[in-house]
């Protein structure tokens, strides 16, 4: 007699069904409380963008190697291209839509056309940037599971490997760009309350410490790279999978 045993999907379902019973609020508590942010923290962020921002806080505190200041920025001003991208492409008809969004959004076009003159690979940023999508894709799971007591984001827009490599790469050298959306205030406020949002879950000399770290660490790095070669292969494959967006599949159910 042959038994079929109830797949992934099942379980999940299944569970999803218990979990319906649990009061919204403490669900919300409980993922809340394993990504370690308190929910007063996230009231000011728009609710679709307040999952990610979550996830990034957690990112940034359990990280190894640690997050880079550069790092979160170049992750931030990504997501806000996202959420310029989503204003300007698909406005809310009952906000008014303010012109400086257009301008600010064509101007990030034309930077995106410009050829980036530091083509170098980061391999340490593509490792963190690979594992904040490590941990976005578990909190995508687990507010699923908890029957999404936060909003989940649109994902096509949330990331995009290529770019947030790129602007890591020219916020090393052009601290600049960091004004990249400074044509809309709307942007340029929203991309201070997130910076302050994951910052204030952080001790304020957090990214102070990485710096001084950093820099001994690359020494080390310079004086043991004298002693090995080069791995090319790995470079390629890392290179692209940073730039995949692995969260097609995430998609909530209806």
């Amino acid at each position: 007699m042959n038994v079929r045993l109830p797949g992934k999907q099942a379980y999940r379902s299944g569970y999803s069904m218990l979990w319906q019973k649990v009061p919204m609020s403490c669900r919300q508590m409980i993922l809340l409380e394993t990504l370690g942010v308190k929910m007063s923290f996230l009231e000011p962020i728009p609710s679709h963008l307040q999952l990610p921002v979550a996830v990034t806080c957690y990112w940034v505190r359990c990280s190894e190697p640690k997050v880079k200041l550069h790092q979160l920025k170049a992750l931030l001003l990504m997501i806000i291209s996202g959420e310029l991208h989503r204003i300007t492409h698909d406005p809310d008809p009952t906000i008014l839509h303010a012109e400086d969004d257009s301008i600010a959004y064509n101007e990030f076009l034309k930077w995106k056309e410009k050829k980036l003159q530091n083509k170098d690979f980061d391999l340490d940023a593509a490792h963190s940037f690979c594992q904040w999508q490590c941990c976005l894709q578990m909190g995508l799971y687990l507010n699923q599971l908890l029957c999404t007591p936060l909003s989940e984001p649109d994902l096509s827009r949330l990331y995009s490997g290529t770019l947030v490599h790129r602007l890591y790469q020219e916020l090393k050298s052009t601290p600049s760009v960091e004004n990249l959306f400074s044509l809309s205030p709307k942007m340029t406020q929203l991309c201070q309350v997130l910076l302050n949002t994951v910052e204030s879950t952080v001790s304020p000399d957090f990214f102070q410490k990485m710096t001084k770290t950093s820099s001994e660490s690359c020494k080390k790095k310079k004086a043991s790279n004298k002693r090995k070669k080069p791995i090319r292969c790995a470079i390629s494959e890392t290179q692209h999978l940073c730039s995949v967006n692995r969260f097609a599949s995430l998609g909530v159910d209806d």
